[in-house]
């Protein structure tokens, strides 16, 4: 299953906490489907700056994972958020658009 979301940002992005929306988002997905875990979890984090509004950032998620079941729970976090890097400030999210393949 692909997923894939658009956020506007102003003040800031906090690319850890938009990752867990869209896994989450993901995770309903994947419920509905009939499984109960994300395996084989990849995701893709861009943010770009606009030339003409300030403060304001386009940021896209590509979230990808293998829907399972299983006995054991799923984790609900996505793998590596370490990673994740953003850009510092108080984050307003604007606009939220979602894509999902399956």
């Amino acid at each position: 299953v692909v997923h894939t979301e658009r956020f506007i940002c102003k003040g800031g992005v906090d690319s850890g906490r938009l990752l867990d929306l869209s896994r989450k988002k993901l995770y309903m997905t994947a419920k509905a489907m009939g499984g109960n875990v994300l395996l084989d979890e990849q995701w893709d984090c861009r943010i770009r700056h606009p030339k003409l509004q300030k403060h304001e950032f386009k940021v896209t998620i590509h979230y990808s994972a293998t829907v399972a079941r299983s006995f054991f729970p799923d984790g609900q976090r996505p793998v590596g958020i370490e990673a994740a890097k953003g850009i510092k400030g108080l984050m307003t999210v604007l606009d939220r658009h979602a894509e999902l393949w399956c």
